[in-house]
């Protein structure tokens, strides 16, 4: 479903971004999931494919990339940054933290190359 949902939002962001339907140029569209999310990569491009075929676009690819969460731990209250998600603070091994998710989808940039 929410593979959906951000194919869906790739197309909406080239449209606005009035990206010509075009077979003599390559897209490519950098995007970001959140790790926990249960979208995976190979979902969203598979989803999205269809979709930008229906539509009329030639050569595009997605680039899909991890969106990074902060991690607070409660034990020694160290703040990090994280791609992959884990079970314990990497600084005092504590498993007592919260995390912060932020956004679960993101797109980044939309670049435009002629082939």
């Amino acid at each position: 479903m929410h593979d959906l949902k951000y194919a869906n939002e790739i197309l909406a962001a080239l449209n606005k971004a009035a990206v010509k339907k075009n077979k003599a140029c390559a897209i490519v569209v950098n995007v970001r999931l959140n790790p926990f999310s249960h979208v995976t990569a190979e979902g969203l491009d598979a989803t999205f494919r269809l979709l930008a075929e229906s539509e009329g676009y030639g050569d595009i690819r997605l680039n899909v990339r991890t969106l990074e969460f902060i991690l607070r731990c409660k034990s020694c209250r160290k703040v990090s940054r994280h791609g992959e998600p884990i079970f314990k603070c990497p600084d005092c091994g504590s498993p007592d933290f919260d995390i912060e998710k932020g956004d679960d989808f993101c797109i980044d940039s939309i670049d435009v190359n002629k082939k």
